[in-house]
């Protein structure tokens, strides 16, 4: 009835009770076969080599793991896109409602340009490069779901009596999507 001490690795003592058990190892990719049976010797335990199995890796389980992390890695560059963008969007706005007269303003994808100094390109090639970069590294694949429940553009339009509407346009010869942002004043 007294508790029996026993000197041994903790974290390799399963192993020890599972050969007892069972007559049989199961070995994780993470433990080490040598260690193990290191443990089993200092119990007075000789077991045969295929007593001993060593799981391999399983790779259908790594590509399920790897795809599901991928994806919540996509969502989460989506969502960083989308506040990015909305940011962008509000600081050229901003721009914009200085020179409003109360009927309301769009800002359009080259006023974010603008902004972001694209314009500074005189070479039709360059501006084409960084728009297509702009294209590339931000606008693709934000859903425009994502652009309206911006919270700064939201923020901006309580802030100023605007209420927004977000359009989503392709641009046929370029095949590039861009969006604008209709900043309306809010009757009331």
């Amino acid at each position: 009835d007294k508790p029996i001490f026993v000197e041994g690795n903790q974290d390799l003592f399963q192993y020890v009770v599972d050969y007892h058990r069972d007559r049989k190892v199961n070995l994780p990719i993470t433990v080490s076969k040598e260690a193990v049976l290191r443990e089993l010797k200092r119990f007075g335990l000789e077991p045969a080599n295929y007593q001993i199995v060593e799981d391999g890796i399983c790779f259908s389980s790594v590509k399920r793991k790897m795809a599901c992390l991928e994806s919540e890695l996509q969502g989460q560059q989506k969502q960083a896109a989308a506040v990015l963008l909305g940011n962008i969007y509000t600081q050229a706005a901003l721009q914009k409602a200085s020179a409003d007269k109360g009927q309301g303003f769009t800002v359009y994808s080259d006023d974010v340009e603008k902004w972001l100094g694209i314009e500074r390109y005189s070479n039709h090639h360059e501006k084409f490069a960084a728009k297509k970069s702009l294209h590339n590294q931000l606008l693709s694949g934000v859903p425009k779901s994502m652009l309206e429940e911006s919270e700064s553009l939201h923020r901006f339009a309580r802030s100023y009596g605007y209420s927004i509407e977000v359009v989503r346009t392709i641009d046929c010869d370029d095949s590039i999507f861009e969006f604008f942002v209709r900043f309306k004043r809010a009757l009331g």
